[in-house]
């Protein structure tokens, strides 16, 4: 359109002026009299068009002045992006025009390039591109840097830092436009990005650099203890590490107990929920290098998107570059066991740039490597160490920050070693001889303490740690078998939220289930939520209606609650003959599958991309989508029958699964959800909380890791309470027998919850069951041990209140629980 528009104004003026006006001028000088006769007559539509055209003709000439303008200035003014766009508006719109022609030239042929088939990309001479830095990151991914100095990075900052021209920034935000950033989200304008954010750059060769020579250590001060022997560089260390964030290299260990963190931290997070507070929106926030992590310790269990080439390239489409963190190698765990081994027996030194960041790893290694430990560093240390603003800041319950140096030893000397508890002490290297021997004296017993020193530790061992992360110099002994491997190394950043993470995990309780004793309607869940709360917070119900009930049986069943599986009916007419065929369809099948399943109503093609392949976005994703829903057709057809029909149909623009073809049971469950939130009747609200209770199968998609899932899964779960809770409410006087029974189910719901419990054991009293009180106190504390809890101060003197009232120990308060009770009885 710019191209046309440009096109218009430069020909197709002069050209209508030409054939539609002609020469506006007389064809001689005219003299004084005609000049007079001219300005005295009327004035004539010839004249009029004549004096148009002439300020046509030279308002032309005056844009083409400015277009050629603007041009040179646009070639010339590398690295303002703001110097062609000032003047007069004939040169904003010369401006205006020739840009939006450029760019479209440029970002459709960074395109084409970055699209092009296989081939034609193998046949590029290798001596055209070479590997971006030592971070490992991909040639074309670069990260969002965090702020520096109160400047914020941008996009035209990245051009100019890896494009070696700001004025790209327009291709880097095609390439990047809704793209779908570690966490789930979604980059909506080229302004609004964050640190940390992947960001695709379109290709640039360049020339390869020539190798830089290997850096080696500095020479240290002659000391009694020999310095470290510089040896060559490793070869592992000239494997990336990290291709998604720089400075980040762990094990498959820490990224294993990430993810289980991750897990007990979204356990205890959902175990605080209110059942029938109707709350919603408060899902637990997952850092982007915890999201990493979780997704890197998956692939390296379960390998969920090996398929995911195959799917790229049956599409015609080149698959995306991995942009999962790479986990340690082997040997690198090797060394980084040793070095953890060698700093509980005599204490490890860390020297050389790398350090800072080998220190951290270790540190979080060391951490999780034990089911109970303690650090213990100064705070001056922590900060420098961790980037913190203040002492104290965003710390775990189990880092323990100090004065100093004194104060870190005084507290490994006289506590001393607590059973199964081991102490990391986290600090500068001791300078004095005295503090040397007080560590000394720690490390002594070799099973309790571990201690990691920022510097020379010649009593110990010490190791140089390069900028690169490899361990280019040891001490003399134990540890030269380190030389030559590669440290892990994690940035400040990265520490600080992976201590968030550990902190939500095994942290102190929330006091938010510290509930008053005697609740209104008898059940701490039946509380209703406040008013006008439920309304604010509930989802909104879509206009849409689906259809689906039918008389007949449909070919297939889906089950979606607890383990998913799929089963075929070969006849129609006898639905209760099913076969099995969960096992047919591969992950990347069943996970688009459930993603249908779980939208009755149907989703836009965009937001399908957007959850199923966050991880790994595809260059094209609507022929990526059209591949994985044929090989889905293809692989149902052979695995049943062709005459199923298509399980999967397109209408306005919106994907969603064939109701005459498939039955799943998620489908009742959310009709009733709907008809509770929608019906304005009490008795037409109590039979669809009943409908939600009774078509709640469990889990949603239990085993089945995908980040789309957690929230939506956690939302269904919460429906299913919200409505035992109203259940509850209306039945807990008139029948107390069916309410127990109602809560005990909803206890399979959420194990966790500490509230059903207490509901549980009021109605076990209030029925006289008091022996099942002990039971399901015992069961609670069972099933809080799993997540690193203890049941709270408040059910514990609910038991024994309860228990106060069966051996008959009078008090006024006791007296009123005794009398409900037996009211409760009577009824009953």
């Amino acid at each position: 359109m710019a191209l046309a528009l440009l096109a218009g104004l430069c020909a197709g003026l002069p050209w209508a002026l030409v054939r539609f006006i002609g020469w506006p001028l007389p064809d001689h000088l005219p003299t004084m009299a005609e000049l007079g006769e001219v300005l005295t007559a009327r004035l004539s539509t010839s004249l009029l068009l004549n004096v148009l055209a002439c300020g046509a003709w030279l308002l032309w000439a005056a844009f083409l002045v400015e277009l050629a303008r603007c041009a040179r200035d646009l070639a010339l003014t590398t690295g303002r992006p703001d110097s062609t766009w000032h003047g007069s508006p004939l040169r904003r719109i010369a401006a205006v025009l020739i840009t939006t022609v450029v760019v479209s030239f440029v970002s459709r042929t960074a395109l084409a390039a970055s699209s092009g088939s296989s081939a034609m990309q193998t046949g590029v001479s290798s001596s055209v591109t070479a590997p971006s830095d030592v971070d490992g990151r991909p040639e074309d991914l670069e990260l969002v840097r965090p702020p520096h100095d109160g400047v914020h990075d941008s996009l035209y900052r990245i051009a100019q830092r890896r494009l070696g021209d700001g004025n790209r920034w327009p291709q880097i935000w095609r390439l990047n436009a809704k793209s779908v950033q570690p966490g789930g989200r979604t980059l909506t304008s080229p302004s609004l990005i964050h640190p940390g954010d992947r960001i695709r750059l379109p290709p640039t060769p360049r020339p390869v650099a020539p190798e830089p020579p290997q850096r080696q250590p500095p020479p240290t001060k002659p000391t009694a203890t020999s310095p470290p022997s510089p040896t060559a560089p490793p070869t592992a260390a000239s494997h990336p590490g990290s291709s998604w964030e720089p400075g980040v290299y762990v094990s498959l260990g820490l990224a294993g107990a990430i993810s289980a963190a991750l897990l007990v931290a979204r356990r205890r997070h959902r175990a605080g929920y209110r059942p029938g507070s109707g709350r919603r929106g408060d899902d637990l926030p997952v850092a982007p290098i915890v999201y990493q992590l979780h997704l890197a310790h998956q692939h390296a269990q379960t390998g969920l998107d090996d398929f995911d080439v195959a799917d790229a390239e049956a599409a015609g489409d080149l698959p995306e570059p991995d942009t999962r963190l790479k986990l340690g190698e082997p040997a690198d765990e090797a060394a980084a066991d040793l070095a953890l081994d060698l700093a509980a027996k005599h204490g490890l030194g860390l020297i050389g740039p790398g350090s800072h960041a080998a220190a951290r790893a270790l540190l979080l290694t060391a951490m999780t490597s034990t089911r109970h430990s303690e650090v213990v560093a100064p705070a001056a240390d922590l900060r420098g160490l961790l980037g913190l603003p203040e002492p104290g800041a965003e710390l775990p319950a189990c880092v323990r920050a100090v004065d100093d140096l004194a104060a870190a030893l005084a507290r490994l000397d006289y506590y001393g070693p607590p059973q199964n508890l081991r102490r990391i002490l986290l600090a500068d290297a001791p300078a004095g001889e005295p503090d040397r021997a007080r560590l000394r004296h720690a490390l002594a017993d070799g099973a309790s303490t571990t201690a990691l020193l920022l510097g020379q530790w010649h009593p110990g061992v010490t190791v140089y740690v390069d900028a690169a992360g490899a361990i280019t110099a040891t001490s003399p002994g134990p540890g030269e078998e380190l030389r030559g491997r590669r440290a892990f190394s994690l940035p400040e950043s990265a520490t600080r939220e992976l201590f968030a993470l550990f902190d939500a995990a095994h942290g102190a309780q929330d006091e938010h289930l510290e509930p008053a004793l005697e609740p209104t309607y008898g059940l701490e869940i039946a509380d209703p939520p406040s008013p006008g709360q439920a309304e604010a917070q509930a989802e909104p119900v879509t206009e849409l209606t689906v259809d689906t009930v039918h008389d007949a049986a449909t070919p297939l069943v889906l089950s979606v609650f607890g383990q998913p599986t799929l089963r075929w009916r070969p006849d129609v007419t006898c639905p209760s003959h099913t076969v099995e065929i969960t096992g047919r369809l591969s992950a990347r099948l069943w996970e688009l599958l459930l993603y249908l399943a779980l939208h009755p109503h149907g989703v836009p093609r965009a937001a399908i991309i957007d959850s199923v392949w966050a991880s790994r976005p595809a260059q094209d994703p609507a022929a990526v989508l059209r591949t994985v829903l044929s090989r889905l057709r293809s692989t149902l057809h052979k695995a049943t029958s062709p005459d199923i029909g298509d399980l999967v149909v397109a209408q306005h623009g919106r994907y969603r699964l064939e109701p005459a073809v498939v039955e799943v049971d998620y489908w009742s469950f959310a009709d009733a959800v709907a008809r509770r939130r929608t019906t304005t009747d009490d008795g037409q609200r109590a039979i669809a909380n009943a409908a939600i209770v009774a078509s709640y199968g469990g889990e949603v998609a239990a085993g089945v890791e995908a980040e789309w899932l957690t929230a939506l899964r956690e939302g269904i779960r919460r429906d299913a309470l919200d409505a035992v809770a109203a259940l509850a409410r209306d039945r807990v006087h008139s029948d107390p027998e069916s309410t127990l029974e109602l809560l005990e189910s909803a206890r399979d719901f959420d194990p966790h919850n500490e509230l059903l419990y207490r509901d549980i054991m009021r109605l076990e009293h209030n029925l006289g069951r008091h022996d099942a009180i002990a039971r399901t106190l015992r069961l609670l504390e069972a099933r809080l041990a799993e997540i690193d809890e203890t049941p709270t101060p408040a059910t514990f003197e609910l038991a024994e209140r309860l228990r106060g009232l069966h051996v008959g120990i009078g008090d006024p308060e006791n007296e009123r629980h005794a009398r409900y009770g037996e009211n409760t009885s009577a009824q009953k």
